[in-house]
Parts: structure tokens; C-alpha cells; sequence
């Protein structure tokens, strides 16, 4: 039989109770509260505790089917509202006050109406007789129903209140417990959830970083192989080209060395082929003699009465005993020789001064003039990198580290290991000093600049002489007059060496030098004579070579 069916989820149709079981299967209402037998479900839908009727009061619960919900009777909701309305209003008031999830959904056919009522209070007023009509419900079951309105009579009002008190009561606040352990546990678990996508997502930015970084250390490397390699074609081509200039030179010098050895040995084979001739002319007719003379003896033995010596047919004009072959090795000096071989190997050799100025460069170092050492006619400009002859005395003080006599100046760079190059022009000059000098070497009065006294200087003097000023001075037979000298130390190899550098060529180089202490720069601009040399030393800024 169809009536009101209301499930604990709120749900509420006018159908069976297999209806709403059907219901709560579907949707799975079941495990959300507690499935009541539908033999249960005939209990008090709605009480009326002895604080509404008094406690003297007696209540005749009247039941009808229901034929229509627009008949008005006492309704009571488990929230403790109650009006005499209809049961549309009842579920209205339900639905409203958001009554029906908190209690249990009773269907409409198991509902007690109350059609009349009366109550007495001896105590309060006039008596009230309630009708105890009851008219059961047509169903199938309708003793069992019977029996259970009748188990319900037999409570008082205290067991009415008691169960309305404890048995709804008691299953909402379960509900609603475990609702609310349901929420919090689902906003746990939204919690934990938040959290493990923040953690994902940070983690996620920690390894896009981590993966970044890691790209970014690749370019860096892939970069510095791609520099590397570069580098590294970039040197074997520099070497490549090296050695072919290296090699091209040698077999230079090697062919004028071929070509001399030849020139030498020439004139020994010429004579070696000569004697080996004139040896065989002169045996050749001693031997033809020698037969005549036989034959002139045979010719006696067979006509022993000749009278006198038979004619012989030899040269008796040639006297024999005095015949000679020159065997002398008077061939001239081997000088001439061996002097053209070595302007022709010196002119070879450098070519090798090109290669020499590729490598230097890269030894720059940045020279300053040292006022302190300067002479007093000297003359320097604010940057200590230019130096002139004044023609008069500055007034600056002595010191013991000041040349007094001749007009040089030293630099302020301590040599003392490794290699060290620097360039000097010198245009327009009619003489000049360059080189380094010991640290200690004597400054004072009329001195001898030479390597013996820690001296290793290329002097230019009467505008187109030039000297290496060892001991004794070496004449320097330049075919051109340098506009920039570059000077060039190493330290270890105990070498100093000079270049032209604008004409590329090697102009002369001091070895086995006795360095034995710290050296320094060397510079004299010579004096100017009638405004010539007048000109300065500039030290000037190195260019490297590519």
C-alpha cells in the first residue's frame, strides 16, 4: 500500500516501503544510518511528552488511514514543533526548518494521527477527554500493527518521553557524528590531498630548476668545447704555418751550404782529374821509350858485327831524369768560400725573425722610466714613457742611484725571471742607447758601457753606425735604419735580443749573459747636437701579431 515514504538522506515520495527500499539500495542510503525493519517503523512518528499534556494527563492516540492530506490533524515533529495541520504541512514545516535529515523518515501510513483530544489536569483547570478511536491501517498486516500500537499504549507518558528522548535522539546525534567524522575525515583527506599537490607542484618547480641548472652547466660545457676546439685548430694552424716557414728556411740554408760544399770540393776533383791525365801522358811515353830501347838491343844481338849504335829513333833532346808532375795543393784560401756561405745563410736566418716577432709580443710587459736615475739634462715626460735630451741641467737632487756623467735613465721594472719584451721608437734619431743593465752596476763619473761592466746595450751613433757594445764592440752592418726597436729578455736562457721590428728582421742578440742579480731597462737618448737628435725615445705600446 502506497503512503508517504521519507529516507534518512532527506529523499520523500508517496510510495511502498519497498519503494523506499528500493531507494536506499539504489543510492546507497543504507550504510549512511540505520536500516529499521518495517515492523519497527509503526513507532510514534511523532510524541507528545508529558511536559505538553501534563503529567496527569491521559492521551487516547487515534489512527486513521489516511485518505487525504488535506485532512487536519495534531501533527508533531521530532524537532518538538506541533500544529494542528495537515501532513502536507507537517513535511512543509520538515522541509523549511530542515528537520527531515535530522531524524528518521517515518512513512505516512505508519504515522498516528490524532483526530480529537481532550485533556484533564487536576491540578490546572478544566478536564479535557480525548478520544481513544483508533482506525487501523488496511494492510496486509494489520494485526501485527494492532499489536504494536497496543505494546505502545502500554507505556506511560515517562517510557513515551523516554523514548522519544533517548531513541531519536540517540540515533541523530549517531548521524550526525558520524556526518560530521565523515566531513572532517573528507576534509582531511582534502587537506592531504592540497598538500600533496603543493608538494608535487614544488617539487615539480625544484626539479624544472634542478633540470635548468643541468641544461645551463651543459651549454657552459658544450661552449668551452666548441672554444676549445676552436683554440686548438686555431694553434695547429699557426704551428702548421710555422713549420712550413721554419722548414722553408733551413732547406734554404741547407742548399747554400750544398752549394758551397760544392764550390769547395770543385776545384780538388778538377785536380784530382788533371794529375790522374798528366800521370798517364808521361807513363804512356816513358813506355813507348822503354820498347824502342828493346828493340834496339835485340837488333845488336842478332848483328853482332855492327859497327857503332844502332839508330834508336828516341828523343834524345828530352832529358828524362828531370821529369816531374805537379802534385801541389795550392788551390787558394777556402775564406771567400765559406764567406758567402754565411751571408748567404745569414740572410736565410732571418727569415726566421719574422717567426721570432709572431712570439714575443705575447711577453709584453708595460715600461716606465725610473726619474730617480734619470740624468739631470734629461728631460721625461709625465707618463715616464718619453725621454729627451734639455740641454741644460734640471735642478733636481743627487742620490747615489743617479747616472752624473752620462745622460741615461733606467726603468722601474725589476727583471728577475722569465721573458720580458718592450718597443722603443726611435725616429728621427742620430744616436741612441737601448738594452738593460744590472741593478748594481756603477753610475757614477766616465764609465765604460759594455757586458763586462753589467752593461748589454745596442748603441746608434753618427746617424748610420750601429754597434753591439761587447768587448771588444761589434760593428752592426744594417742595411736600413730602424724606426722601432723592440728589446727582448729571457732570463732563464741568459739571452738579450734586438729586432727591427718594422723591417721584421734580427738586428743582434747578446748570449751566455751574466745576469747574476736584478736588471733593469736601459735607455740614453743621446745629446742633441745644433737641434739634431732632438727628438725623444718613446716607449711605445706593443701590437700582437695575429
Amino acid at each position: 500500500m502506497s503512503s508517504m515514504q521519507v529516507c534518512y538522506c532527506g529523499w520523500s515520495k508517496v510510495t511502498t516501503y519497498q519503494g523506499l527500499r528500493i531507494h536506499q539500495g539504489k543510492m546507497g542510503c543504507t550504510p549512511r544510518g540505520m536500516g529499521i525493519p518495517e515492523r519497527e517503523q509503526i513507532r510514534f512518528p511523532n510524541y507528545i511528552t508529558s511536559s505538553n499534556i501534563g503529567s496527569n494527563s491521559w492521551i487516547t492516540p487515534v489512527r486513521k488511514e489516511i485518505t487525504s492530506t488535506s485532512d487536519k490533524s495534531m501533527q508533531i515533529c521530532h524537532c518538538g514543533w506541533s500544529n494542528v495541520t495537515t501532513y502536507q504541512g507537517l513535511r512543509i514545516h520538515q522541509g523549511k526548518m530542515g528537520c527531515t535529515p535530522k531524524g528518521m523518515g517515518i512513512p505516512e501510513s505508519e504515522q498516528f494521527r490524532f483526530t480529537g483530544y481532550k485533556y484533564t489536569n487536576a491540578d490546572s483547570g478544566p478536564s479535557i477527554k480525548i478520544d481513544k478511536t483508533l482506525t487501523p491501517p488496511h494492510h496486509s498486516k494489520t494485526h501485527q500493527n494492532t499489536n504494536n500500537v497496543r505494546r505502545a499504549l502500554d507505556f506511560g507518558a515517562q517510557q513515551v518521553e523516554q523514548l522519544y528522548r533517548e531513541l531519536p535522539t540517540t540515533s541523530i546525534a549517531f548521524q550526525l557524528k558520524e556526518r560530521e567524522r565523515e566531513r572532517g575525515r573528507e576534509r582531511e583527506r582534502e587537506k592531504e590531498m592540497e598538500k600533496e599537490r603543493e608538494a608535487q607542484k614544488l617539487q615539480k618547480m625544484r626539479q624544472d630548476m634542478i633540470r635548468a641548472d643541468l641544461q645551463q652547466k651543459i651549454q657552459t660545457r658544450e661552449q668551452k668545447i666548441s672554444e676549445v676546439t676552436s683554440s686548438v685548430k686555431a694553434c695547429k694552424g699557426g704551428l702548421d704555418a710555422e713549420c712550413l716557414e721554419i722548414n722553408s728556411v733551413f732547406s734554404e740554408v741547407m742548399r747554400v751550404v750544398e752549394d758551397s760544399r760544392q764550390e769547395a770540393l770543385q776545384p780538388l776533383e778538377e785536380r784530382r782529374q788533371r794529375v790522374s791525365r798528366e800521370g798517364k801522358d808521361q807513363v804512356k811515353k816513358l813506355q813507348n821509350e822503354i820498347d824502342k830501347i828493346r828493340k834496339t838491343i835485340d837488333e845488336l844481338d842478332k848483328n853482332a858485327d855492327l859497327q857503332g849504335l844502332p839508330k834508336t829513333g828516341l828523343d834524345e833532346s828530352r832529358d828524362w831524369k828531370h821529369l816531374t808532375i805537379d802534385t801541389s795543393f795550392s788551390f787558394g784560401s777556402l775564406r771567400a768560400t765559406t764567406s758567402s756561405m754565411m751571408e748567404q745563410i745569414h740572410q736565410q736566418l732571418e727569415k726566421l725573425s719574422s717567426v721570432e716577432l709572431k712570439r714575443i709580443p705575447r711577453y709584453a710587459v708595460d715600461v716606465k722610466l725610473d726619474p730617480t736615475t734619470a740624468h739631470q739634462c734629461l728631460v721625461l715626460s709625465p707618463d715616464g714613457k718619453t725621454v729627451r735630451d734639455g740641454g741644460n741641467d734640471q735642478k733636481v737632487p743627487d742620490a747615489p742611484q743617479r747616472f752624473d756623467v752620462l745622460g741615461s735613465i733606467l726603468g722601474l721594472n725589476r727583471l728577475t725571471s722569465g721573458k720580458s719584451y718592450w718597443e722603443v721608437e726611435v725616429t728621427n734619431k742620430s744616436g741612441w742607447d737601448l738594452g738593460v743593465a744590472r741593478r748594481n752596476a756603477n753610475r757614477k763619473g766616465k764609465l765604460l758601457v759594455n757586458s763586462d761592466n753589467g752593461y748589454w746595450v745596442v748603441m746608434h751613433y753618427e746617424d748610420k753606425k750601429y754597434a753591439a757594445l761587447t768587448v771588444p764592440p761589434v760593428s752592426l752592418p744594417l742595411k736600413e735604419k730602424p724606426e722601432k726597436v723592440g728589446v727582448f729578455v729571457d732570463y732563464e736562457e741568459r739571452l738579450v735580443s734586438f729586432y727591427d721590428v718594422m723591417a721584421q728582421s734580427h738586428i743582434y742578440t747578446f748570449t751566455e749573459c751574466m745576469f747574476s742579480d736584478v736588471i733593469l731597462p736601459y735607455f740614453s737618448p743621446h745629446p742633441k747636437q745644433n737641434e739634431k737628435n732632438s727628438h725623444p725615445l718613446i716607449i711605445s705600446p706593443v701590437k700582437k701579431q695575429l
